[in-house]
């Protein structure tokens, strides 16, 4: 209970006008993914419901429902899937490995963002027609940079809405996959440190294996942003370029593994990352390159009959 009334103190922060109140809204998740990591999903389950609750009363009934969906469900399911284990043949104990924990969230990203679709398309009675839902999220765009951005002249208002709106949707998925993310393993590492962790902390560079259909989602949305007009167009760009997520971090992970062991191996990945940085929004698609050659020659024919991977 104590963990669903901090979250929901968290999330609410940002409503009452607090300073900080993005940082602590950002870490809304982290006492429910704590609480779920030490204890189990039921556990989770009940103090997201009474976070829920909690912001109900807080911030009225319509903000319980975004909070529910983007901070309680995610805490369950993380929860529930990365403390699965199964004893092998060998009798050693074998985690849920955390590339399909990030498979789960991707996916989860997927569905928000189509909900979002879903209401904004209701709401702005564009019902999926050429445009409907890009000139929504343009005009809303519009009116939350005229909120946020009154020193900025028209013309630099118009620049930044031309740089958002095309994938504002993949913006906000990503987002929250990241805040998700970073919660999770924010929390983790505070089990860890206070010995309460049930579950040892995941290998990375060897376990982020991705599930097989993220390829089969990634091709689809890339094959209906390119060939689609209209709000499915808009709508399959911007979940491929969530998709590629994922794919963003399992070269990510094969870099640590490649620095690991080797001399100045802080020193490469400060390199590494310097040269992220500097190419900024490429940079999610080099390391996503790099994830789908890892992707793709793992399917190449071993010794290894690949058992426990989920297909």
């Amino acid at each position: 209970m104590a963990a669903g009334l901090l979250s929901a103190l968290l999330f609410a922060s940002l409503s009452e006008g607090l300073a900080i109140g993005m940082l602590l809204t950002y870490l809304a998740p982290l006492p429910l993914m704590i609480a779920g990591l030490a204890r189990g999903a039921a556990t989770a389950g009940l103090a997201g419901a009474v976070a829920t609750i909690a912001i109900a009363v807080l911030s009225g009934g319509a903000a319980s429902l975004p909070f529910g969906l983007a901070v309680a469900v995610p805490a369950v399911i993380v929860a529930r899937q990365a403390l699965l284990w199964r004893t092998t043949p060998s009798g050693a104990v074998e985690w849920y490995p955390p590339g399909l924990v990030l498979g789960w969230l991707t996916g989860m990203a997927i569905v928000l963002i189509l909900i979002g679709a879903a209401l904004a398309s209701g709401q702005g009675g564009t019902d999926l027609q050429p445009g409907g839902l890009q000139d929504w999220v343009s005009a809303t765009v519009g009116r939350t940079l005229d909120l946020l951005t009154p020193t900025l002249d028209a013309t630099q208002r118009q620049q930044v809405a031309e740089w958002w709106v095309p994938f504002f949707p993949a913006l906000v998925g990503g987002s929250w996959l990241a805040m998700t993310l970073v919660n999770a393993s924010l929390a983790q590492s505070v089990l860890v440190r206070t010995g309460h962790n049930r579950r040892p902390s995941p290998a990375y560079s060897r376990e982020m294996d991705l599930p097989s259909w993220l390829g089969v989602v990634l091709v689809t949305a890339v094959a209906v942003g390119t060939m689609v007009e209209g709000d499915l167009g808009y709508l399959g760009r911007s979940i491929a370029v969530v998709t590629l997520f994922p794919f963003a971090l399992s070269g990510l992970a094969a870099v640590h593994g490649w620095a690991a062991g080797r001399p100045n191996a802080r020193m490469l990945l400060v390199a590494v990352y310097g040269v992220l940085f500097l190419v900024s929004a490429w940079a999610l698609l080099l390391v996503a390159g790099l994830g789908l050659v890892r992707f793709v020659t793992r399917f190449r024919p071993t010794g290894d009959s690949g058992g426990g991977k989920e297909k």
